[in-house]
Parts: C-alpha cells; structure tokens; sequence
C-alpha cells in the first residue's frame, strides 16, 4: 500500500486512516500503540493471532485472492474463516463511524474489506462511500464458485461509488451483478434498493514527482554509473516482482532460456537481472515458489554459463529505492510477464524512469508486457506477450532488444504521456471527484429504505381511525419476491394469511391489480376474500364472482405480435411467451442473461416497428417485454373504483414496484398513500401533494407493513376521523 499512501498523502493533514497495524499488538499494548497511533491520525483495527490467520491468511490470501487472478487450482475454503472475515469487516466498520462525521466521506480500499460498505450504509446512511478493487475482478463464470459472492457484491454495493483499475474489471463486476443479484446496469451505474451505485474506471498510476525525486538523488547517479560499469557492452534484461504465484516469473525464465537454446551465444552479450522481492515466506506454497525459481535459475546458468558469464543474477531481497531506479535507468528490456495483474505499477516506474532526461539514447529501453496485466490496457507502446506462449515470448524479446534508438524513444514518449496522466495523486483527486458527484446525485434521489417509524405511526392511526379502507397491490415484485419463472411465484401460506387478515377487517377491501392472467390470479387467490384485478386491468371480478371486462378493444395486432415474440422466444434458450387476452408478454428472466438483454434491446427496436399505427403499446417490466393494448392499465381499474373522488374517512393505499404500477399510483384518488417498492421513485404526473409517497425496500418489508397495519387494529381504537 506504499503508492497508495503517496496518492492520498496530499490529504494527510485532512484524513482518518483506519486499518491494520501490520502485526499482532499484544491486548495490554493496545492502548498505548493506538494512542501513539492516533497523533498521526492513524486508527488501528487490532486483531488477534486467530483472527490474522483466519481473516488475511485462510480468506484473503487462500480464498480471494486466487479465485479474484484465475487461479482456481489453489482455492481453499473455510467456512469457518469466512465467519471471521465477517467479523473483522464488521469491527472495521465500527472503528470507522466511530472516528467519523455521520456525513463524512469514506474510501474503502481492495478485497480485504468488502463487506464493510454496505455494513456502514446501515450504520450511518448519511456517509459518502466510495470503494476501490486494487486486483483484478474475475469473469462471472470465475466469481460464481465463491460460495459467499452475493454477500460479497451486496457489501460492495453499499457504496455511492465503486471503481476498478481497467474496464473489463467493471464489465465483469456489472455482469456478476446481474448473473447473481438479477440486477441490470447501464455502463456507469446500477440501481439498488432505491439507490443509485456508481460504476467507474480509474486507473491507478505512481507516484510521479517522488520517482523524480530519487531520479536526481546524487546516489541514483553513482549507482546507475556503477551498473553502466559493470554492464559495458551488454544487453540488459530487467525482472522485478514480488515473490507471487501471480506474477509469472518461472514463464519468465522458461521464456529466457528458450532464448539461449536458441542462440547460446546470447549468453555473452545478454544478462536477466531478476529481483524477486520476498513475500509470505511462511507459506509452503511461496516456499515452494521460491525453490522453483531457483532451480530454473540454477538450471539455467549451468547450461549457459561461461567463465565471467552469468546469464541470469538473481536477487532475492529488498533493494532500495535509488538501487531500484538505477536498474530501471539502465535495463534494455524490462520484461513483466504477470500471470494476471490488476495494474503492475513496475511497468510504469520504468517507463518514468526511462523517459526522464538525463540518459543517452541508446540507455533507452522497452517494455515487454503482459496482456494478462491492467497495464496493458493503459500503455500503448508495450510490447504484449501472452505470458504461456513461450515462443511468443521470445520473438517479442528478441525485438525488443533489436528495436532501433528512434523506435524505442518513440514508444517511451507515448507511454510517458500515460505515466504523467496517470500520476497517483491524480488518480485520488479523480476518484474522489466522482465520488462527490454520485452521492450527491444518490442522495437528491435517495429515499428512505423502509417507511421511517414517524411515517408508519400516523399512516397506522389514519387506518385504524378510517371508516372504510381499500388497499390496492401488485403482485410480482411487491407482495411476492420474483422466481425465475412465473410460475413458481405462488403466494406463500404466509402471504395467503395476511390478505385474509386483511380482507376480514370490517369495512376494508382488499385489491390484488397485477398483469397475470386471470387464471394465475384464480388458482392462486381465488379463495380468499379479495378482490382479483388481472391483465393489467382488463379483466376483474369481486370475491366469489364472475370475470368482467372493463373495456372493448382492438385486438387486430396481437397475433402477428405473438407470432413474432414466439420467433424470437425460439432462439434464445430460457425465453418463452406467455399469451393473456389483450396482452402478449416475452419473459427472459431464464435465458442467459447478457445475451437475454441483448436480445431483448433487438426485440424493442423491432416491436417499435411492427406496432406502428397499431393501438398497443409496449411495457417493459423486470426482465419481461409485455405488449397491450393501448386504453388498458392498472389505473383504469382505480378509476373504477373511484368515479367520484375519496370520501375524507376513506383510507386508501396502493403499493407497487414497476412502471406499470405508475399507472395504479397515479390513478389514486386525492389523500391516499402510494407506496413505492424498490427503485420504483414517484411519477412526474403524480400532482404534488395530492397523496402521500412511502418507500419500501421490497416484498418482505411489505408484508411487514401491512402486518402492522393489520396490529394496529387489535389496539385501543381512537375517535373516527
């Protein structure tokens, strides 16, 4: 987290840092070592040997990361160790309201901690939350092993804004979000439980103007002068990289010694320098790395090697910033072959250090690079490899070394141009930019996740003082959580009992207004004591009676439009068609959901077309395009009810989550309660003051709200209004 301190050390006088300590404190040190801490505005998070091990070692290290770099051969779960990662995720979250402003702005970093946004939007909803993923994150098909990934991405969620090092990080979080949680994005943003999350692309870079400084420290110079020295007359070949499984350097140095099989004279003129910085040593698996590395480079040298000839040194420790910018000022080739990476900032100190003034044009090196690597994405004069070709890793390093003084000045200059842009500092200032403006947006359109204790008190008088009461539903997505398919969202006992519940009230009606067929509506709530509105409210019938249609209409287009949907259904595997009496309806809620979408934005611009002229009008609901005939909605049914207004003692409510219950809301008459489900927000034609607006998270927090609308007449009834 080095170029992480340097890119937010602009804010140090400003900001709280909360994290870590780095080491097990003894429980009697705590105290003192957060104290001495806290004077340089540093809060530490201490942890237990336990709780290191289960946490950082069992899930951080042995879990995520690497599922999170493809490597899913080395996972190992512990269900065990992932009730701690909760735990610590969930003390984090503590220590940072408790050292924070209930309106302050929050950055939570990398995959150690990604629960704990969404742990600190229920502890202070008033925060402005941004999160950063440091490594990369995988495809949806790599993610979805990990037994707790809807965890994982509702805690990320909780941010205003989430951010990640390249692209395809974003588009495959944005495509596990819709795989697992059912929800769809648009390229920058997702709607959630009524919030909007941003999604964003920030590339992190280094630390600029401290690399320059090291640049001109009188002991880089003598330093790059003694390697000039040591190195008269000899290409060479640079690998740094910390001792990681992810990082590619036995590739590395299988791809040099194919390049010495193939020239052994190569070995006179041309050395790899690899310095491997230690890491995790505790560890059999990096122990084992390590050895391996070693033999490859034993190996190597004992084929190649001639008096006063090492093809391959080997460093294996820490080496100092000036040391470091000296082998960069001096390399040929800098050779990163990453395995995968989610940016690798050794590629681009080298390109600073390369473009910086002060060396000869013919110092001037190349960079061979990892496609598998963020920075590939973010360095345009590279030379990629695929880290597995071996061959193909030659034939780059053999061009890179070839290339002239002119070709490698040129692409160091485009790269340097990126370097520059990318500067870490700049990097915060832009993150946090974007961070400000979509909690600003989220909280001009945020809305309370339940209805407010307040609020549900005097809605509870109002309907127990009322003399006569009508509550209106949807079904889908407001009383019954969604299936995968329709039909398999039958009405629980528990919702079967609350609507008789409420139906045996006295003076109450109870009105279920949804676009299923009527035959849906029939086997599922026949039964009860309610009334059935179906088809989005072409069809109705009171408790025990007939179905009646509530207007006649033109129906010429529905046959060539379900002709065309069944089309349509027949190549996408998942999709059907379900046919209603003035309405047709495509559901892909069990296709594949990317290609799903994809298809379903075809089928719009096609439907659009096919309808023109025609009295129907097209719906699009969660994960559904309906088509109906235009003079039907769900307000037409209101209005039935209401011809003449609400009488003043007449309590009515109406709760939906779609923008066909828009229709529903909107039609309610003067002083009624409109509830919102989800990320449904209130209708532009909705009048101002003419009702009340509440907003509900979803289903289950409806049921709730009508169980206490039903409690709150078993108490002591007040005076009709």
């Amino acid at each position: 987290m080095g170029g992480l301190s340097a890119a937010l050390g602009a804010m140090r006088g400003e900001a709280r840092w909360i994290g870590w300590p780095g080491t097990v404190v003894p429980q009697a040190l705590e105290k003192r070592v957060g104290t001495r801490l806290s004077k340089d505005n540093l809060f530490p998070v201490f942890l237990s040997q336990d709780e290191e091990e289960d946490f950082y070692g069992r899930v951080c290290n042995d879990t995520l990361w690497p599922l999170f770099h493809y490597f899913q051969g080395r996972l190992r779960i512990t269900p065990e160790a992932w009730a701690r990662y909760v735990e610590v995720n969930e003390r984090y979250a503590d220590v940072i309201v408790g050292h924070c402003e209930p309106d302050a702005r929050v950055w939570v970093h990398d995959f150690h901690l990604m629960l704990v946004p969404a742990m600190l939007r229920r502890r202070a909803p008033g925060l402005s939350i941004g999160f950063f993923l440091h490594i990369p994150f995988p495809s949806s098909e790599v993610y979805r092993l990990l037994p707790g990934r809807e965890q994982l991405l509702r805690g990320v969620l909780g941010a205003d804004y989430v951010s990640f090092q390249v692209g395809d990080y974003a588009r495959h979080f944005r495509s596990s979000c819709l795989r697992i949680l059912g929800i769809d994005s648009d390229p920058d943003w997702l709607d959630l439980d009524g919030r909007r999350v941003g999604i964003g692309v920030d590339p992190i870079g280094i630390d600029v103007a401290g690399f320059r400084e090291v640049i001109d420290d009188p002991q880089t110079e003598r330093l790059l002068a003694d390697l000039e020295q040591q190195y008269e007359g000899r290409k060479l070949v640079l690998g740094v990289e910390r001792l990681d499984y992810t990082k590619g350097i036995p590739q590395k140095l299988h791809a040099f010694e194919r390049f010495l099989e193939q020239d052994p004279e190569r070995a006179r003129t041309t050395t790899m320098i690899q310095v491997v910085v230690p890491s995790r040593l505790e560890s059999p698996e990096y122990r084992a790395q390590r050895d391996e590395i070693e033999l490859l480079i034993a190996r190597i040298n004992g084929r190649f090697a001639r008096p006063g000839v090492t093809p391959v040194e080997y460093m294996h420790r820490d080496i100092s910033k000036p040391a470091l910018v000296a082998l960069y000022r001096r390399a040929d080739v800098m050779m990163v072959t990453a395995l995968r990476d989610g940016m690798n900032l050794v590629s681009q100190e080298f390109v600073l250090c390369q473009s910086e003034s002060g060396l000869p044009s013919r110092w001037r090196g190349a960079l061979l690079l990892s496609e598998l690597a963020g920075s590939a994405q973010v360095l345009p004069g590279a030379l990629l490899v695929n880290p597995w070709n071996v061959d193909g890793v030659v034939e780059q390093l053999v061009t890179a070394l070839e290339l002239s003084a002119r070709q490698r000045q040129r692409r160091l200059e485009t790269m340097a141009k990126r370097v520059e842009a990318l500067d870490s500092r700049r990097w915060a200032e832009g993150f946090l930019t974007r961070l400000g403006r979509y909690s600003r947006r989220d909280r001009r359109t945020r809305r309370p996740p339940t209805v407010d204790a307040a609020l549900e008190a005097r809605i509870r008088r109002r309907f127990a003082r009322a003399r006569a009461r009508t509550i209106l539903l949807d079904y889908d997505g407001t009383l019954r959580e969604f299936e995968v398919h329709p039909d398999l969202a039958q009405p629980t006992p528990e919702i079967r009992a609350l609507l008789r519940d409420l139906a045996s009230i006295p003076a109450t009606e109870v009105h279920i207004v949804s676009g299923r067929r009527r035959r849906n509506l029939e086997q599922w709530l026949g039964r009860l004591p309610v009334h059935l509105c179906a088809e989005h409210g072409y069809l109705a019938r009171e408790p025990g009676g007939e179905w009646r249609t509530l207007v006649e209409l033109d129906l010429g287009w529905l046959r060539p439009i379900e002709r065309l949907l069944r089309r349509v259904a027949a190549d996408v595997p998942g999709a059907h068609v379900e046919r209603k009496s003035c309405s047709v309806a495509w559901h892909y809620r069990q296709a594949e959901p990317e290609y799903g979408s994809w298809r379903a934005r075809e089928l719009l611009n096609d439907l659009h077309q096919h309808l023109a002229g025609a009295s129907a009008e097209i719906l699009q609901g969660h994960q559904v395009i309906e088509v109906r005939a235009q003079g039907v909605d769900k307000g037409l049914y209101v209005r039935s009810l209401f011809p003449n207004g609400r009488e003043a003692s007449h309590f009515v409510l109406g709760i939906g989550d779609d923008r066909t219950d828009h229709d529903l809301l909107d039609a309610l008459p003067p002083g009624s309660v409109a509830g919102h489900v989800g990320g449904l927000l209130p209708s532009t034609r909705s009048g101002g003051g003419r009702r009340e607006d509440i907003h509900i998270v979803g289903p289950g927090e409806v049921r709730a709200f009508l169980g206490d609308l039903v409690a709150s007449m078993a108490e002591p009834a007040p005076a009709p209004a």
